[in-house]
């Protein structure tokens, strides 16, 4: 399978349901390629579930019991610290494969068809995986508040967008992602703190999964209610890239900024190997912006030697 546009009716469906599966955007074979990287940063099901305790000591050292402001019963829904303990920020470390993926061209596309526009930032990149067994990974249904200051605005051009990019295949025993349309959500407001069950059955009555095969694209808006589930097959795993973007200007969304991991290799391996348009998502600045003059010029051609740096020069002179 190889990787494609999305279609019209996927973008319109994203806008107007809220959330779109986008199965087989990128390719089999360009996700393969990018899963020796995962294996930098996490163990295989085979290694984690043949000794969890060994596997997290071994990649996460002995990390110490978590402090709970409030402690989620062991059955049900509840937001656990543990559902996140396997997570690992851009840029990740490896062949630069999976850094790639962060820019695919099918996702920016989307992005752009999506949000209306070409000015457009990356605000949240990193990866996650999942194990059967650490805990309980049911969440109540909820919308991602923690995506901005001021809750969301249900239209262009004040939309933004988060997807995940399926690193594995994900099936009904591996935890896909339960989403609820816009229209069987209507009259609730997207600023709930969170629904749980017996609250809103209706609202889980009408809730849909998103399982596809690796390479497949879940993209959903930010007043989408939805919810992570258990991981219910022995000796499971699922792996994934959380990718969000924005418009350039607003600039009261965000989640996380690699600019703090400016000096790591894996960030200069990424730099050198980007064009102009895929360093803009991260807010590098573009050709024939102010800031730019002969002295910074040479100043970056140090820090990075290998990015070919012409388009910025053509654009200054």
């Amino acid at each position: 399978m190889s990787s494609r546009p999305a279609r019209d009716d996927e973008v319109t469906r994203w806008r107007d349901d809220g959330w779109v599966l986008l199965d087989g955007l990128v390719s089999t074979d360009e996700i393969d390629a990018a899963t020796a990287d995962l294996r930098e940063m996490y163990p295989t099901p085979e290694q984690f579930h043949a000794d969890p305790d060994g596997e997290t000591e071994r990649w996460r050292g002995r990390p110490p019991a978590p402090r709970h402001s409030f402690v989620w019963p062991a059955d049900g829904p509840g937001f656990r610290p543990e559902q996140h303990r396997w997570n690992y920020d851009f840029p990740f470390p490896g062949s630069g494969a999976l850094n790639r993926l962060c820019v695919h061209p099918s996702i920016v596309d989307f992005a752009e068809r999506a949000l209306q526009t070409t000015e457009l930032r990356q605000y949240q990149t990193h990866s996650s995986a999942k194990y059967t067994g650490i805990t309980n990974y049911e969440q109540p249904m909820h919308t991602d508040r923690n995506h901005s200051w001021i809750p969301p605005r249900a239209e262009p051009p004040w939309l933004h967008i988060e997807t995940f990019l399926y690193l594995s295949d994900v099936h009904d025993g591996v935890a896909p992602t339960h989403l609820v349309s816009l229209r069987d959500s209507v009259g609730r407001s997207p600023t709930a703190l969170l629904v749980m069950p017996d609250n809103d059955p209706e609202l889980y009555a009408a809730e849909q999964a998103a399982p596809g095969v690796r390479g497949s694209l879940l993209a959903y808006r930010t007043d989408v209610f939805h919810r992570g589930v258990n991981l219910t097959e022995p000796g499971g795993a699922r792996f994934l890239l959380a990718l969000a973007f924005r418009a350039a200007a607003h600039d009261w969304v965000g989640y996380s900024t690699a600019q703090s991991r400016a000096t790591w290799p894996a960030w200069t391996h990424f730099v050198e190997g980007s064009n102009p348009r895929e360093l803009a998502l991260f807010g590098f600045p573009p050709p024939g912006h102010p800031i730019w003059n002969d002295e910074l010029l040479k100043d970056t051609a140090e820090r990075y030697p290998k990015l070919d740096l012409e388009p910025w020069r053509a654009a200054l002179r």
